[in-house]
């Protein structure tokens, strides 16, 4: 069996497509540490001043003419409270730079995002090239134990995948910090920061083996990119044309993305719409429900055993020439 991985794991790191994926995630991860950069950058003089002309225009505004907006708001029949205008202050005009536990929250779920799609796509074609090319064939009938060879591909790209997610959220938080201290942004929550950088890894993984799954199932990378595809319609559906309709959002613990959510962040919070009746007439209101960890951890516990063992029966009995 270590043999067989280590076989495995020099054919994989040799692949093409691993090399460009590897190159392709490093510069996307980078590229965004531009955008951390800009979240963490304090405002410039020429910004500062430009926020306190527009201050004192506004205050000004609001000495000569704030009586009179509020008489004339009373007199078309709105509420004191409504009419009140607040008197600005420089903090409405000047932004803040973004906290580092905000900015280290975003930068590791954009990095899971974008490792986890490519991870996805990694696995599936290290196992559908090899249905393309019929190589399989001749790996089976050097060493006929499919079981072993099945789980050798599993057992290898699944520590692949770890690695990696590991690496990238290493690598978004580690740039996040430096940059935080360079500009002089105070660091907080690292602890929870870096438990939600372990639980990336855990997402990761998941769609990993997804990827390894479908692509065994389908014969073909294009087959696992199209499963991909097709949910991607599915979701945006949901999201789009469905998103007013109570019953597609109560589906949304049972979607395999409201899991991994709630995995990496620790829960995940959705919205229900519900329609009230009143004398005024129908009205949506929209009631905040959340996914907890334990539920994502177990719903993708049991889809993983499924999609494994399902696989794992097909490769055993199926044709594979």
């Amino acid at each position: 069996m270590t043999r067989l991985i280590t076989a495995e794991i020099a054919r994989l790191l040799s692949r093409r497509f691993t090399s460009i994926a590897l190159i392709v995630l490093l510069l996307g991860l980078g590229g965004y540490q531009l955008i951390v950069n800009k979240s963490l950058s304090p405002l410039t003089g020429e910004q500062l001043a430009a926020a306190q002309r527009a201050y004192e225009q506004s205050h000004q505004d609001w000495v000569d003419n704030h009586d009179k907006y509020e008489r004339d708001c009373r007199n078309t029949g709105g509420a004191p409270t409504e009419c009140t205008m607040p008197e600005p202050s420089l903090a409405n005009f000047s932004v803040d730079p973004t906290p580092f536990k905000e900015v280290a929250t975003t930068a590791l779920e954009v990095s899971t995002v974008l490792v986890a799609l490519g991870a996805f796509l990694i696995a599936a074609s290290f196992i559908g090239a090899e249905y393309s090319s019929g190589s399989i064939a001749n790996w089976l009938t050097f060493i006929p134990r499919r079981r072993q060879v099945f789980w050798s591909k599993l057992l290898t790209i699944i520590g692949f995948s770890a690695l990696l997610g590991a690496f990238a959220a290493a690598l978004v938080v580690s740039a996040a910090l430096v940059l935080a201290r360079l500009h002089g942004s105070p660091i907080e929550s690292l602890t929870e920061i870096a438990a939600m950088g372990l639980r990336s890894v855990l997402a990761v993984v998941g769609l990993t083996v997804l990827g390894f799954c479908a692509a065994l199932l389908t014969r073909h990378t294009a087959g696992a990119i199209g499963v991909l595809l097709g949910y991607v319609v599915v979701w945006f559906v949901r999201r789009g044309p469905l998103n007013s309709l109570a019953w597609a959002q109560r589906l949304t613990p049972w979607t395999p993305e409201a899991g991994l959510a709630a995995i990496v962040g620790h829960g995940y919070s959705y919205s229900v719409p519900i329609e009230n009746v009143t004398p005024d007439g129908a009205r949506i209101e929209w009631v905040e429900r959340t996914v907890s960890l334990t539920h994502g951890a177990v719903y993708w516990s049991i889809l993983l055993t499924l999609a494994i063992i399902g696989s794992l029966l097909i490769f055993r009995r199926r044709d594979v020439v």
